[in-house]
């Protein structure tokens, strides 16, 4: 999950969430049962999927799988954690993840008045570590992503107030009130459309698909426990970084900091536009193929990649749906963030006067299908930021 249009600061947030004391306790009672249990914390009520969908490399004998789905394995980052598994280069590693709020299938029963009081300290549950023989301090990891899957039929966009930073304050209707909308698809389905009907007005749309993790990672440089929010929480480790060209294809290298690299992932999204920006994506239960390469005595400082594509969600519309254009909106001004709130605020307003969304349906359509881009930064002292929306995947 990304927060980059909240008024709420970075830093505020993590405090939020982390300082509090309901959260502090629950962080508490979570981090030590975690820390005492050999094989991850039980989830009530949840049972084994009944679908594991990724599919193996060819020839690679079959994907050894790592349950996160039925049990919590770990929601911090923290080098001391032991592995679960140690695998081989070039072996495959199939992860069960839960989804980044930790609530499964309630996602489809939550009440927008349940957003305001979601156990925050559950963010974000991750599957791993996993350690990878070879890979020591001064070695760069390559993770190469096999297969990413849904192991449900839904996804969901959750807005909160104290985050619904692009809906301005002055709004007569819907100025950031809780809200939940829910996105349908099938289990296992990895390209073509999700399904919106916006839960304010009816609306229709297919949301482009591209299935990948918000959070893929390795042990953090330092010694400490760190949440799972912000990403690079210490050294270029990755973590939350809601790349979402991420997709199955990618190579993503990582800096090694700890014997083993102590590999984890979670935070499944069937679809996101760049910069995430209501807080969510289509976020959902995955499943994802890795497999690993130590590339040794090699320096990086932050993740890198080899993606399929910079849009990967354009390969799921049709030539009569790109036929169609994109509309695209504009913020201009000497700060980058202000920018980028003015171009989500007009689509957003686009979207209500053109297309007949509410504004919170139109905020969550910019957060799974809207783009993001630093359009031009070198006429100072005025740069420009755009967001484009497929105009073709409203449904007449």
């Amino acid at each position: 999950m990304c927060f980059v249009h909240s008024e709420v600061s970075r830093r505020t947030f993590i405090e939020q969430i982390s300082l509090g004391a309901a959260a502090a306790a629950a962080v508490s009672g979570v981090g030590s049962a975690l820390a005492a249990a050999g094989e991850g914390v039980a989830a009530a009520a949840v049972r084994t999927p009944d679908l594991m969908v990724a599919q193996a490399p060819p020839g690679g004998g079959g994907a050894r799988t790592l349950d996160g789905f039925s049990k919590v394995m770990h929601n911090r980052f923290n080098q001391d954690i032991p592995a679960f598994a140690t695998v081989r280069e070039g072996e495959a590693v199939q992860f069960l993840c839960r989804d980044a709020l930790d609530i499964g299938t309630a996602a489809t029963t939550l009440k927008p008045d349940g957003v305001l009081t979601l156990d925050l300290a559950k963010v974000h549950p991750l599957t791993g570590p996993v350690a990878i023989e070879g890979a020591e301090p001064g070695d760069v990891l390559e993770v190469e992503i096999v297969d990413v899957a849904p192991l449900v039929d839904f996804g969901c966009v959750t807005i909160g107030p104290a985050l619904a930073g692009a809906i301005p304050e002055d709004q007569p209707f819907n100025s950031g009130a809780p809200f939940v909308q829910i996105f349908t698809f099938n289990k296992g389905q990895n390209t073509g459309f999700a399904s919106f009907v916006g839960k304010d007005t009816g609306r229709k749309a297919q949301i482009p698909i591209a299935p990948f993790m918000g959070i893929y990672g390795v042990a953090p440089l330092r010694k400490g426990m760190y949440r799972t929010v912000p990403p690079n929480v210490s050294g270029g480790m990755g973590g939350n970084t809601d790349i979402k060209q991420f997709t199955k294809g990618s190579k993503i290298y990582y800096p090694v900091y700890v014997k083993g690299a102590k590999f984890s992932v979670g935070d499944g999204h069937m679809a996101q536009g760049d910069g995430e920006v209501c807080v969510t994506a289509i976020e959902t239960l995955m499943a994802v193929t890795c497999r690993f390469k130590v590339i040794k005595n090699t320096i990086i400082e932050s993740p890198q990649a080899i993606v399929p594509a910079a849009n990967p969600t354009d390969f799921a519309m049709t030539k009569e749906m790109l036929a169609k254009g994109f509309y695209q909106t504009t913020g201009v001004g000497p700060d980058l963030m202000t920018d980028a709130k003015k171009a989500v605020r007009a689509m957003i307003d686009w979207l209500v006067r053109d297309q007949g969304l509410s504004l919170h349906e139109a905020y969550a359509i910019c957060s799974v299908a809207g783009d993001l881009k630093i359009s031009e930064i070198v006429d100072i002292p005025n740069w420009v930021v755009s967001m484009t929306v497929p105009r073709g995947i409203f449904q007449s």
